[in-house]
């Protein structure tokens, strides 16, 4: 995590590799899932008040090329993921505006079924906020 906390910091903004922590956390989670299979549990979120976040989307995101570059759909994957598992849904719908279809089996695995957490998620992004009952 350090390397990749230290390339973050020292590339030049617009390049993906700000997404780099995201995937040493989604990693991570996997590792310890498979090691602690009981006592870890799927509740376990490393993404809430999670900074990667915001630094993937100060440092790539808003600074991206046009064009989508080769892994585009891993990375924004990786970024749509943390945002939505950070309970961020309303933010990540630029995000699944731009991967489209184009949803990848990494990181959404991870958590649980890939295919259903991506649509559940997405559906999320795009709902209306609800609001509370005073």
């Amino acid at each position: 995590m350090w390397w990749a906390e230290e390339q973050v910091a020292i590339a030049p903004k617009g390049l993906p590799i700000a997404v780099l922590p995201l995937v040493v956390i989604a990693e991570v989670h996997r590792c310890r899932q498979e090691q602690e299979e009981d006592s870890y549990g799927l509740m376990i979120h490393p993404w809430v008040d999670c900074p990667h976040i915001d630094l993937a989307l100060e440092r790539w995101w808003r600074y991206r090329a046009p064009r989508p570059h080769a892994c585009f759909a891993d990375d924004a994957n990786y970024l749509a993921h943390a945002l939505s598992f950070a309970n961020r849904h309303h933010e990540a719908a630029e995000i699944f505006d731009a991967i489209g279809p184009y949803a990848t089996r990494i990181p959404w695995a991870y958590c649980g079924r890939a295919r259903e957490l991506f649509l559940r998620h997405r559906a999320w992004a795009y709902s209306p906020p609800r609001r509370r009952r005073p």
